[in-house]
Order: structure tokens, then sequence, then C-alpha cells
């Protein structure tokens, strides 16, 4: 099935845990089965806080700091991960594209100018997403089938875009969240890998977990703001479940040093908040759960279990 496992440590990963080794005290670390995916979305500290594009020449580029260290650390562990890659980045850094390729890691789309969806026309997203995939299909020689919008932002208000990326030779989308924040979000979307049954697109959305009486997503700031065990014992409630989970992260949450400046206050406690955590905790994660690309993730789950086909309705909330 080509899914990495953990590398087996002595003792557990919670041991230097005190201030919450009460919450532990019936569990034992044990290897995940279940295949979930580790994606990354390829973009610098800049294109996160929504600057617009004409102005990121004037923003210095970090890229590599972030890149290189989730690279060695998935490395490390031989885990293969899905990069969804800014058409813009791909452009800029071929070498990093090239070097992710090499490696095994699986290459998706991140749209070209990290645009929201919904403030998009149909046309403006086609050209993006259109533009990215031959951008990155010519610098490795192989086909793009996955994609993630920017902020998760395909909502109810832009449900056209599924049917333009099935049109645009995508497979696989991972940008709608069943978890609806003040920026995203579908409500009624289903917690599973579904397929839409207009335009046969398989969505596997953001993997959510509740805990304290409220959901949470399986990675970004949540893994950051909150201590590790909320992320594991979500993995493992969906693992149970049957519920193959999809973790995200930036490269430029393990760049703790990128440069902080001013814009709207949510997002901004959001972006830099713990950022000296990601890498222990993504230690952390590596050691207890086994990952694989987006693709092979669907293909391993679609091998075992049914994939259910959903009108697209549903997503209207």
């Amino acid at each position: 099935m080509g899914i990495s496992s953990r590398n087996s440590r002595k003792g557990s990963s919670f041991s230097t845990g005190l201030s919450y080794s009460f919450l532990f005290s019936n569990f034992t670390p044990y290897n995940i089965m279940q295949a979930n995916c580790f994606t990354v979305d390829f973009e610098d500290w800049y294109q996160g806080i929504e600057i617009p594009i004409s102005l990121w020449h004037s923003y210095e580029p970090r890229i590599e700091k972030g890149f290189y260290k989730v690279v060695e650390l998935l490395a490390s562990r031989n885990v293969k991960a899905t990069f969804f890659t800014l058409g813009w980045i791909a452009e800029k850094y071929p070498h990093l594209v090239r070097e992710l390729d090499a490696a095994g890691h699986e290459l998706g789309s991140h749209t070209y100018s990290h645009e929201k969806v919904y403030h998009q026309t149909a046309q403006e997203f086609r050209e993006e997403i259109h533009r990215t995939k031959n951008i990155i299909e010519n610098i490795t020689g192989k086909k793009i089938v996955t994609h993630r919008s920017p902020f998760f932002s395909i909502t109810s208000k832009c449900l056209w875009a599924l049917d333009v990326l099935a049109e645009e030779g995508y497979t696989i989308d991972c940008s709608v969240s069943p978890i609806k924040t003040w920026r995203y979000g579908i409500s009624t979307c289903p917690d599973e890998i579904f397929r839409i049954k207009e335009n046969n697109l398989i969505e596997f959305p953001v993997s959510k977990f509740s805990l304290l009486g409220k959901n949470w997503a399986v990675g970004g700031a949540y893994f950051r703001i909150f201590p590790y065990f909320f992320t594991a014992k979500g993995l493992r409630y969906r693992d149970k479940a049957n519920l193959p989970s999809m973790f995200y992260i930036h490269p430029w949450e393990y760049d703790a040093e990128h440069p902080r400046v001013k814009f709207e206050r949510k997002a901004m406690l959001t972006h830099y908040a713990r950022l000296k955590k990601t890498f222990l905790n993504t230690e952390k994660l590596l050691n207890e759960f086994t990952f694989d690309t987006v693709s092979n993730t669907v293909k391993n789950y679609e091998q075992q279990n049914r994939i259910r086909t959903i009108g697209i309705d549903i997503l209207r909330d």
C-alpha cells in the first residue's frame, strides 16, 4: 500500500508532558493502522496573510527556511506528503518543486495568487488553476490531479468552482471545510471522503473532531495553539471510526522568526501563535501516526470502503 510506518522509539511521546499526564492515565501508545494524509500548503509567510500579489516582491522571501525543516522531518520518518503548491511559488522556485518530486512527494495545485475563491469569478479561478497545473506539470512531467483552494475558500457561495476543477482535469479536491469560521466553511459538508454526483470529483474535506463541546480541525493553527494531545485525540477518534484524516500545515509555521506585520487582528493572532511548537509537535505526530499522500490515502480508502456519491445540493448551507 506504500504507507510508511512510524519509527519505533522507547517510551511514550507524552512522557515529558507532565502538565497533561492526568488526561492519559489509561492511555497506551499504539500504531495507528488507518492511513492518514499529510498535506502542506506550499506558500511563503506573506502569502498566508492576504497581502495582494502585486506587493509580494516587497517582502522578505523565506520559503526555504520552513520548507527544508518540514521536508527533512518527513524524510527522517520516510513519509510522503502532498504539497499543494502556489503556481507563483513553483514558477519562482522550480528547484524546490523538483526536489519534492524526486523525493516521491505528491504535487498539487493551490491556485496561482492565493486569492479566496469566493472573491473570484469562475473565469478568474479557471485561469489560475489551469496556469498552476501547467507550471507544475511542465516542471515535473507528471499529471497534477489534486487541488486545495487558499483558506479552504470553496464555500456555498462558489460551488461552481467544483465543476471548474473537474473540467480542468482535477480528480480530488481538498478545499471544503465542515467547520464554519469567519473565513470559510460549509456546515452541511459530510465528514468523510465523498464523490460529487454532478461532476464525479472526489472531495476530501477538512478533517474535524469534537472536543470540549466544539469542533476542531486536524492541523493548522489548532495544531499549534492547543496542546498536542488535542490533535492526537482527534486522530485516534477518527481512526476508530474508520475515517482517514487529512493533516495540514504550512512551511512558514516552521519558521518562528519570520517577520511580524500588522493585519486583521483575529487572523494575526492565529498566524503568529505558538510557532515554536510546530516542529516539536510534528515530531510527535510523525512518531505516533501513519501518513501518506492525498491520492494514496484516497486510493487505499476506496479499496477498502465504498465512497459515497452525494449530490452537490448538500453543500448549500
